[in-house]
């Protein structure tokens, strides 16, 4: 028991996984519609209300949140994507066989879940970054004990990181303060200022 937990309050979660475990076991893609929320409280379809066709592999847990990872062919090389179960609608088992077999070779569900913060999508990129001593534990919580890390020198230590970049990560990194920074490569460094920047001018 923990008290005062936000709860989500979607009862057809637990269906909507039910269904997402029936398809993996029966390698069955499913269908669904997909939503977002509003400002006035409101979950509203995205697509129109099309339906997401997707080929679910696996089902994680992420901040209080269920999440299917799966292969979704809206584009000409498909995509390893993942969606909320409770902003889901409508989901059905089909009948055709799941897509995107070969692209979850090998898949570390694990990885991934470090990798993308929040589960909120964007590129993978490879970082270095540069931290405190003291900070290595927060890094190695994080990323695993299986990333690249060495002493820069008595104080310091550089890690070699593969991260989905986006606001969620760059949250993370600021709220770390002065003790980790982003090193390599440049371009990440500019989108990382900018997003400082950006809340600097909005105060």
């Amino acid at each position: 028991f923990i008290y005062n937990r936000i709860k989500a309050d979607n009862d057809a979660i637990y269906t909507n996984v039910d269904a997402i475990h029936s398809a993996i076991h029966e390698n069955r893609k499913v269908s669904f519609k997909y939503c977002e929320w509003t400002p006035d409280l409101k979950l509203v379809r995205k697509r129109d209300g099309a339906d997401y066709i997707v080929s679910p592999w696996a089902l994680t847990w992420d901040d209080e949140n269920y999440y299917p990872v799966g292969y979704e062919n809206d584009t000409d090389s498909g995509m390893i994507k993942h969606y909320r179960v409770d902003k889901m609608q409508e989901i059905k088992v089909l009948q055709e066989a799941r897509d995107g077999r070969d692209a979850f070779k090998g898949f570390n569900l694990a990885a991934f879940s470090r990798k993308t913060f929040g589960m909120f999508g964007g590129a993978d990129r490879d970082l270095t970054l540069e931290g405190e001593n003291r900070m290595s534990g927060v890094v190695i919580d994080r990323f695993g004990r299986d990333i690249m890390m060495h002493r820069k020198d008595d104080e310091h230590f550089c890690a070699h990181v593969t991260v989905a970049v986006s606001p969620q990560f760059f949250g993370w990194l600021a709220g770390l303060g002065q003790g980790i920074k982003i090193r390599y490569p440049e371009d990440v460094k500019e989108q990382y200022r900018a997003y400082l920047q950006g809340i600097v001018d909005d105060l």
